[in-house]
């Protein structure tokens, strides 16, 4: 053997040896963790930054996770939350507010955690390091706020910001052809105009409406006075540290350790201890092993047909794959240790074709199971159609995304692109609509009005599938759809929802329907199941978080933008698709 393949050899035992040494001590460390002991004059303190996450694939420890990895995830807070209120060692709830983007659904699922911990007479303070509309929304309930010297409280009213594409499609040289059943259906505006149609306006001013005065209303619940003076203050923000307290939006101005040593007083400790909320939620999740098994199905994401990718960098982000969820969803039927079924829904909707094959599993799932779909931030369009299961009730948020009962496609014309770069081409063809599908050129009167037919015919499907799920008439669900994005609070007075509630509500639901004593601790599942942290270096998603740690929040938030649109364009030639509007964010 030559000396070469010789040291070779070595090198890659080494570095084998070296991938196993790490994989170890990580392990060490990590177990080490988790024995982390909570002292008996404690704070438990929920950090309300960035996104909270609705699941989370794999554990490790807060200061070697990447991402939303060492976060709680939703459920998991408001079940600790819940505990908190009957622990003694937990003698406060504090909430560090440093700009939350986690969506106002589930800010409203926090603000009722906070509510019920209320309940059990233990204060609630806020410290406002850099808080925004979301993390005020849900500090306005505390006890307590401060604001840090020279901090800055982003409060001022509500906005929606719509990006529009055709000027530059225009430059391009490409044409997107819209064709849309439902005069509300605007998730292709975006690339055929430059500006909102009237329709789309008007629901989007409504929605705001709504929203906004959701925001005066939480405000008003939890600082007094009523709604209409805190528009008025509203209206003078945003503000720095003096302003928010002589406004009435903070009850002092504080440094941190100030902050504590208040706090440590009012609970009558010498020093009070922070806990951090995964911390926290990690050993409050110690032992819930007994009872009838309730399955926590999350289905988050865009919808597309197929499954996820399984090379070691895993699947495109925040995508749902019809194939994994069909087989999770069969898996879960077969299952006779599963004695109810939650379905989470955050998802936006997409392909057409498999939203119809997913809501077929879970109408098969309804008929031998007892199943609730609890929605999250978003379930429109595609996400609406899954969840419309005969006798499975649905439960939102009054913020919630939902409805956008509607269908969509585009056809892209690159000719005039291919014209700019010296592309030509020929085409050759047998049968009338053989080309429905080319990009060179525009479509016929015939291609547009066969490709007007399927789209009709998408259409009446969707609204008779909703139809069936809400026990309705079809006429009666039409009036409802045309596309129309409706929030929670809507969805629950026309009839697409049945009640207002989150998690727990869900939880309590389903133990109804399954006949589960209501005073039975039952033992929640989530799926997809978590994986051992060996299983997640091994599949390469820490690499990937990892990857993602490094890229900055608005740099990532333009390489979603640019990947939806890669996705829609790749669906567009193979049928229609069930998608709500594209990148709504109120601000």
């Amino acid at each position: 053997m030559s000396q070469f393949v010789k040291g070779m050899l070595v090198g890659i035992a080494l570095a084998v040896a070296a991938g196993l040494s790490f994989v170890v001590l990580l392990a060490l460390v990590i177990s080490q963790s988790d024995s982390t002991e909570i002292g008996p004059d404690s704070a438990v303190v929920v950090s309300l930054s960035g996104d909270i996450p609705e699941y989370i694939d794999w554990n490790l420890p807060d200061y070697l996770s990447f991402d939303k990895a060492g976060k709680a995830t939703l459920f998991d807070q408001v079940r600790a939350i819940r505990r908190a209120a009957e622990d003694d060692r937990i003698k406060a709830l504090v909430l560090q507010c440093d700009g939350s983007r986690a969506g106002w659904a589930k800010a409203q699922e926090l603000r009722w955690a906070i509510e019920a911990f209320k309940e059990s007479g233990k204060p609630v303070w806020a410290f406002l390091e850099l808080a925004g509309r979301e993390d005020y929304y849900i500090a306005a309930l505390a006890d307590r706020i401060v604001i840090q010297p020279e901090s800055y409280l982003s409060l001022s009213g509500l906005r929606l910001e719509i990006m529009f594409f055709k000027g530059a499609l225009d430059k391009l040289g490409v044409e997107a052809e819209l064709i849309r059943t439902g005069r509300y259906k605007s998730a292709g505006e975006p690339y055929s105009r430059e500006e909102m149609s009237p329709e789309w306006r008007q629901v989007l001013d409504e929605m705001l409406d709504e929203f906004y005065a959701q925001l005066l209303d939480g405000i008003a619940a939890g600082r007094g006075q009523d709604a209409a003076h805190w528009r008025a203050v509203v209206d003078e923000g945003p503000f720095a540290a003096a302003e928010a307290r002589e406004h009435g939006l903070s009850d002092a101005v504080l440094y941190k350790d100030e902050f504590y040593e208040e706090l440590s007083e009012a609970v009558e400790v010498e020093e009070i201890d922070r806990v951090a909320m995964s911390t926290y939620a990690r050993e409050s999740a110690v032992g819930r092993s007994r009872g009838p098994k309730i399955a926590m199905v999350h289905a988050s994401g865009t919808i597309y047909s197929g499954y996820s990718d399984p090379t070691p960098f895993g699947g495109p982000s925040g995508t749902l794959a019809s194939g994994d969820f069909i087989a999770q969803i069969d898996s879960i039927r077969e299952d006779e240790s599963v004695d109810g079924v939650i379905l989470r829904i955050d998802s936006p909707g997409g392909d057409a074709i498999a939203s119809e094959q997913m809501l077929h599993a879970v109408r098969r799932l309804g008929q031998e199971k007892p199943v609730v779909v609890s929605m999250a931030n978003v379930a429109a369009s595609g996400g609406y159609y899954i969840a419309a299961v005969p006798d499975v009730p649905i439960l939102a948020y009054p913020g919630t995304y939902t409805g956008s009962i509607g269908v969509f496609t585009i056809r892209l014309n690159l000719r005039d692109l291919y014209n700019k770069l010296g592309i030509t081409k020929e085409i050759l063809s047998r049968g009338q609509f053989t080309a429905i599908e080319s990009d060179y050129g525009p479509m016929t009167s015939a291609e547009r009005a066969k490709l007007r037919g399927y789209v009709d015919s998408i259409y009446e499907t969707f609204v008779n599938r909703v139809a069936e799920g809400r026990g309705d008439d079809a006429e009666s669900i039409a009036e409802l759809a045309e596309g129309r994005v409706w929030i929670g609070s809507q969805a629950e007075k026309n009839g697409l929802v049945d009640s207002l509630g989150g998690y727990l509500d869900a939880v309590e639901r389903v133990k109804e329907i399954a006949e589960i004593d209501p005073d039975e601790t039952v033992r929640i599942v989530t799926y997809p199941e978590r994986r051992s942290m060996l299983e997640s270096l091994m599949s390469g998603d820490l690499s990937a978080a990892a990857a993602r740690s490094l890229v900055p929040r608005e740099l990532g938030a333009a390489k979603r933008a640019v990947s939806e649109l890669e996705r829609i364009a790749n669906r567009l030639s193979d049928g229609a698709m069930y998608m709500a509007p594209f990148e709504i964010s109120v601000q």
